[in-house]
């Protein structure tokens, strides 16, 4: 197993502070540790759903 770390890409999302708020409460409830955390996860669940198995 290689332990290189690869570079991933950033994205900025521009996010009213309620909307955001709204977003940190719901992945709290669903015990993420923080929102780009939830953000991912909610990705990954979007691509499972539409029979495409993600990767990375």
């Amino acid at each position: 197993m290689s332990t290189e770390k690869t570079k991933t890409d950033q994205y900025q999302i521009r996010l009213s502070p309620a909307f955001r708020a709204q977003l940190e409460e719901q992945a709290r409830k669903e015990g993420d540790h923080s929102l780009a955390t939830w953000i991912k996860r909610t990705l990954r669940k979007a691509l499972l759903a539409n029979g495409i198995e993600p990767k990375g």
